[in-house]
């Protein structure tokens, strides 16, 4: 419990947060018939447990922190890891968070874990609804060792405090220098409807990432996605992904990645190049 605490003291020296947990604390075992409630009501422990609390925002609750993180509607998703359902790694997914947890088992000795997701989508072409399965890594830490990677990430405040489509635009040089947009993805992003907002926010600091790290020299065939199921489009859809470039020629922007279930979308081509990723469109799907 001590390292947890510490765990929560070092994130705290970085910005202003809060910690929300799925179920009751007091419920929680620590050990086999040992419980939260019996540890906190040792004297001993009193320093750390006024700490905890003081985390424990009322107003954070573990359902308010999934609606603000514009993920409460998603309700047909799954998330395991080692086979077990781990609702709170998927909430920290969702929210673009950290999850924490207590150094309990060599499991969660780890500063990344990997999520087993399984989503339920709507084909976009015949309506059938399919089962996709993927993975993705969330951010973890159970000691403080563990912070060190996400320190970084923690510390940045510019992104995470950017609250519209009109800010990610206004700030794009800065959030994403390896991104280019076409000029009407403006409107896009300024019109975006809040719902998709930071599903947008979220894909467009992935493609980055992916931008930042990809060598076209030594994978000429495209980079290594940090965002999941970006995929191109069917082949009988690309006849309409055309949009006029930056030098006026019409080309495909055939790639594409989703921002929220299957309704939103970004849609952009490599720019081998430039090392850059230029994006045409970013709103519902067309």
């Amino acid at each position: 419990m001590r390292e947890f605490v510490a765990v929560l003291k070092e994130l705290r020296r970085w910005r202003d947060i809060s910690l929300a947990t799925q179920s009751p604390l007091p419920e929680s075992e620590l050990a086999r018939g040992y419980y939260f409630a019996q540890w906190r009501n040792d004297a001993r422990n009193k320093e750390e447990f006024l700490f905890i609390q003081a985390m424990r925002n009322r107003r954070t609750t573990f359902q308010a922190a999934l609606h603000a993180s514009a993920a409460a509607d998603r309700g047909d998703v799954w998330h395991r890891h080692g086979g077990a359902d781990v609702q709170g790694l998927g909430a920290a997914r969702m929210a673009d968070g950290l999850a924490v947890s207590l150094p309990l088992d060599p499991v969660w000795d780890a500063c990344w874990l990997d999520l087993a997701i399984e989503e339920l989508t709507e084909d976009p072409d015949t309506g059938d609804v399919r089962a996709d399965e993927y993975t993705e890594r969330v951010r973890h830490a159970s000691r403080v060792a563990h912070l060190g990677e996400h320190e970084e990430w923690g510390r940045a405040e510019g992104l995470d405090a950017v609250s519209c489509g009109a800010e990610l635009w206004a700030g794009r040089a800065d959030f994403f220098p390896d991104l280019q947009f076409l000029p009407h993805v403006r409107d896009d992003l300024e019109n975006l409807d809040p719902k998709w907002f930071k599903g947008a926010r979220r894909l467009l600091r992935q493609l980055q990432e992916t931008a930042a790290a990809w060598d076209p020299v030594s994978s000429p065939t495209g980079p290594h996605w940090e965002a999941p199921r970006i995929r191109p489009e069917h082949e009988t859809a690309r006849r309409d992904r055309y949009w006029d470039d930056l030098d006026g020629e019409s080309r495909c922007f055939e790639l594409h990645g989703n921002l929220n279930r299957d309704a939103g979308r970004v849609y952009f081509r490599l720019v081998h190049e430039e090392k850059a990723i230029r994006i045409a469109h970013i709103g519902r799907h067309l």
